[in-house]
């Protein structure tokens, strides 16, 4: 392990910025000044490497609506396009006060279907992948803190397409690992 995940392991969380505060996180990820650190988080999340790797991304609006003005609105906390025209709605959620998978569904929803315009063709439309970063336990069927959705037949497990993706990173797992030293952040680019 190099000297400065040494000094990273020892220092307290307590002394680091608190990511799972929507606005450190906004300030972090969601700016074109730190665009290199979205796209290595991104990447660290997706598990790409080598050639499916995340180059570049822009900042797309946050602002998410149905088709009508009676419709739900939402402000999405992070929205970026990546330079393969992915999607990729990130959110951040302190508290379990909402049906996290269900609105992590209509989210996902409302980008996919966002770019869509009079006689453009459902093939245009491109992947959505939804990465949830939760401050709570949400899956009691795992201990892993970051777990991968995609849709599959149920019997012979082929996937149904590749335009949806959901993510969910549960940081009290993350923490609880981290704690527990289970973590080696020279191994595991999501956890440095």
């Amino acid at each position: 392990m190099d000297s400065k995940l040494r000094v990273l392991k020892r220092l307290p969380l307590e002394r680091l910025m608190d990511l799972k505060v929507d606005y450190a996180f906004k300030r972090l990820f969601g700016s074109e000044h730190n665009k290199k650190i979205t796209i290595v988080f991104l990447n660290a999340i997706l598990k790409r490497t080598d050639g499916d790797r995340i180059q570049d991304i822009s900042f797309s609006t946050t602002e998410a609506g149905g088709e009508y003005e009676e419709d739900k609105q939402s402000r999405l906390d992070l929205l970026v396009v990546t330079d393969a025209e992915e999607w990729m709605n990130v959110e951040i959620q302190f508290t379990n006060q909402y049906d996290m998978v269900n609105r992590s569904i209509y989210y996902w929803a409302g980008v996919y279907r966002k770019p869509m315009k009079p006689r453009m063709g459902y093939k245009e439309l491109h992947p959505v992948i939804a990465i949830n970063v939760l401050n709570f336990g949400l899956f009691s069927q795992t201990e892993k803190f970051h777990t991968t959705y995609h849709l599959y037949e149920d019997e012979e497990r082929f996937k149904l397409t590749d335009i949806m993706e959901f993510h969910f990173i549960e940081m009290d797992k993350l923490i609880r690992d981290w704690n527990e030293e289970k973590l080696n952040p020279s191994d595991d680019v999501l956890a440095k």
